[in-house]
């Protein structure tokens, strides 16, 4: 269901997104409680945090390509695709000085921010191509669990040639994740994602998380680990 304001949105793509940031928030608390000692499970390595770090990324990826057709299905304004295109990147840029002073044996080089900002120019190549992006996206998905696509080897000659961390904070590889993105297009095409879901006291604040979810994305953390960190320095004294 498109949003009556601008027919570039979708109520429910908005909810997606949210939801996302909100599973997103929860995760990264839960990170937190281990960085304090407060909780001895390992959010990177426990098969059920895995699952549910899988959930929110496909969550915000799918949501990508889902918007790309909305944004740019009927053309593409190529100033807009830019200047959106531009503040990923130099978001991306701005997370990876980040966090080399943060976690400086784990930075972040290619992170989900980085990673949309890939997509989204992909992604807009195939809205007019629902069907070829569905194609794509399971060709991506199944070649990847297969090991047809393993980049593996691109990881390691990376980690010895360019200097990137042998662990990193946050990653997203492009198999398969750009998949996703393409299975998003085609959701959005076949209007699958049409669940008509009512604007109302739930639905809206979370449907406004999703339209300020980058936003969200960079400033949750800092506040979530500054408050746990204060709350540790108390319990400290």
């Amino acid at each position: 269901m498109l949003d009556q304001k601008n027919n570039n949105r979708s109520l429910e793509v908005d909810v997606l997104r949210g939801l996302a940031i909100v599973l997103m928030v929860i995760f990264h608390f839960g990170y937190d409680l281990t960085v304090f000692g407060w909780a001895s499970y390992n959010t990177s390595q426990d098969i059920e945090w895995r699952v549910f770090r899988t959930i929110i990324v496909s969550g915000f990826l799918l949501a990508v390509g889902m918007s790309s057709y909305l944004a740019y299905r009927r053309y593409v304004n190529l100033a807009k695709l830019i200047k959106a295109f531009s503040k990923l990147l130099v978001v991306s840029a701005g997370l990876t000085i980040f966090s080399l002073f943060m976690y400086p044996n784990a930075w972040i080089y290619f992170g989900i921010i980085h990673f949309i900002a890939l997509a989204l120019p992909i992604s807009v190549l195939f809205v007019r191509f629902p069907n070829i992006a569905l194609i794509l996206g399971l060709i991506s998905i199944l070649g990847y669990w297969q090991g047809i696509f393993e980049l593996k080897p691109v990881w390691q000659w990376s980690v010895e040639n360019l200097g990137i961390p042998s662990r990193t904070v946050d990653v997203v590889s492009f198999f398969p994740w750009i998949g996703v993105v393409l299975i998003g297009i085609f959701v959005m095409h076949k209007d699958m994602f049409s669940i008509s879901i009512a604007e109302n006291g739930f639905t809206k604040p979370i449907a406004f998380l999703g339209q300020h979810s980058l936003v969200i994305y960079l400033i949750h953390q800092p506040i979530l680990y500054g408050v746990l960190g204060a709350v540790y320095w108390i319990m400290q004294k």
